[in-house]
């Protein structure tokens, strides 16, 4: 049996008739009605019902019973519905679904993009393209891409593989020896309607595609929307009926320091003006002979990281009201569930030994969870090299670590990109504190999560590094 592509409604869709002679397709985010004087196309519409019907026989019947311009509101209804996410594409041979295309954004399109599939212009799968697995089924999915593409058939994987390299649509049967031998034209329109492909060669890719590497460009569309039909923002995510995580972090150290509290009040009259503090904030890597005090370390935490109060809230979500305790700080934080935690590898500071410490928001203290091991020694000296600056000079790193359970219970998709956005405003903060206390900051631009896992003996995936800083006292 040769190798076909066959149209049907995504799972979740219900169509069919209603009262009044029109026709309702309805899926979980859109719905279209067609009028009953769209007899050629509901006719047709009426075989999408799972499995489906040939795309070629369904275009010939409406040809017949429509004419010309039948066909043409036929393919735009097609277009109308694909867009919302309500039908699919698949490919069968053998009686057998290969590989089935899912519309993922309102800006796909049935046919394939400024890309011609010719027999002799070769191709290769797209460098974004990427290959993972969702339940049971393999998915091909790219941050270029507005559909995925399912495979439903383990041979049809073997295509990828063949499309590794520059190879042309005729040499690719040759290549893929596991398909039917008609069924690689098909798949391979297929990837080319899902965006798959490019064109083979280095200067294929557009310049302004070459400026993002793979993972970058990842993260902006699935953080995103536009390219992704998935659950976005405050969901509370009942797939996963995750519980929200404690306001502060369990208390493990045994040996604590209590900081210095500074008057409010006094900071207020004494303060530089923001315009002043703002204008005179920069990068500083080098440091005075003699290094920051802890009283001035107390002063800075105090003024970026405390906990200002704690009280609890109730939030209604899809599986009932959840209480959530919530600690307001100095920066602002998604949700106001603030899953940063500030860590602080000591070399030099007056009144404080040298190690790794945790600040305790909750009672503005630090909790020595180290000594100055070698672990620590090479977080300092990590800094040092990221700053580009002697080891020996590192006065003090402070490491921002995130707890994901605390935002991940709540957000979909973009609770890591809210993560960033707290780095970055924390940052800020801890600018404009150190700059208005006379001390020398600088932000660093990256940071090794496993060695600070390490160092600090936390699970790599319940507690991560994603920030770190430089302080110390100016020259």
């Amino acid at each position: 049996m040769a190798a076909t592509t066959r149209l049907s409604w995504r799972d979740g869709v219900s169509a069919g008739p209603r009262a009044d002679g029109s026709f309702r397709v309805e899926g979980p985010t859109a719905r279209l009605t067609f009028r009953a004087t769209a007899g050629p196309a509901v006719a047709a519409l009426r075989r999408l019902e799972p499995p489906g019907e040939d795309e070629g026989v369904l275009a010939d019947s409406v040809l017949e019973s429509g004419g010309l311009g039948a066909l043409s509101r036929w393919y735009f209804h097609l277009q109308r519905l694909a867009c919302r996410g309500l039908l699919v594409r698949s490919v069968v041979a053998d009686g057998r679904r290969l590989a089935t295309l899912v519309p993922t954004s309102p800006s796909f399109r049935l046919e394939p993009s400024g890309l011609w599939v010719a027999p002799d212009r070769p191709l290769q799968l797209c460098r974004f393209a990427y290959l993972r697995r969702e339940g049971g089924m393999l998915v091909l999915e790219s941050p270029r891409s507005h559909a995925r593409v399912l495979f439903d058939d383990p041979r049809a994987v073997a295509l990828l593989g063949a499309l590794a390299g520059p190879v042309t649509p005729a040499e690719l049967p040759g290549r893929s020896t596991t398909l039917p031998g008609d069924a690689a034209a098909p798949l391979l329109l297929l990837l080319a309607v899902a965006g798959m492909l490019q064109e083979a060669g280095p200067e294929a890719e557009p310049v302004a595609l070459r400026a993002w590497e793979f993972h970058d460009l990842l993260f902006h569309a699935r953080s995103r929307k536009g390219r992704t039909d998935a659950p976005s923002g405050a969901t509370y995510r009942p797939e996963v009926a995750l519980d929200p995580a404690p306001a502060f972090r369990p208390v493990v150290e045994a040996e604590t320091v209590e900081l210095f509290r500074p008057d409010l009040d006094r900071l207020e009259a004494d303060d530089p003006p923001l315009a002043r503090v703002v204008e005179a904030r920069r990068s500083i890597r080098e440091y005075g002979d003699r290094p920051l005090s802890a009283r001035q370390l107390g002063e800075f935490l105090f003024r970026v990281a405390r906990a200002k109060a704690v009280h609890e809230v109730v939030l209604d979500t899809p599986r009932g009201p959840i209480p959530v305790e919530v600690a307001p700080r100095p920066y602002p934080s998604g949700g106001s569930l603030y899953e940063l935690e500030f860590y602080l590898a000591v070399q030099a500071c007056d009144g404080l030994e040298p190690g790794l410490y945790h600040h305790d928001p909750r009672h503005h203290r630090l909790g020595r969870r180290r000594g100055r091991t070698e672990d620590v020694g090479l977080l300092i000296r990590d800094a040092a090299a990221s700053a580009s600056i002697p080891d020996g000079r590192v006065q003090v790193v402070v490491i921002l670590a995130a707890r994901p359970r605390r935002l991940a219970w709540k957000y979909a998709s973009i609770a890591y990109a809210l993560t960033l956005k707290h780095v970055g405003v924390a940052y800020q903060n801890m600018y404009l504190a150190a700059t208005a206390m006379g001390l020398a900051p600088c932000g660093l631009g990256g940071g090794d999560s496993d060695l600070f896992a390490r160092a600090a003996g936390v699970d790599y995936e319940d507690e991560a590094s994603v920030g770190e800083f430089l302080l110390g006292s100016r020259p």
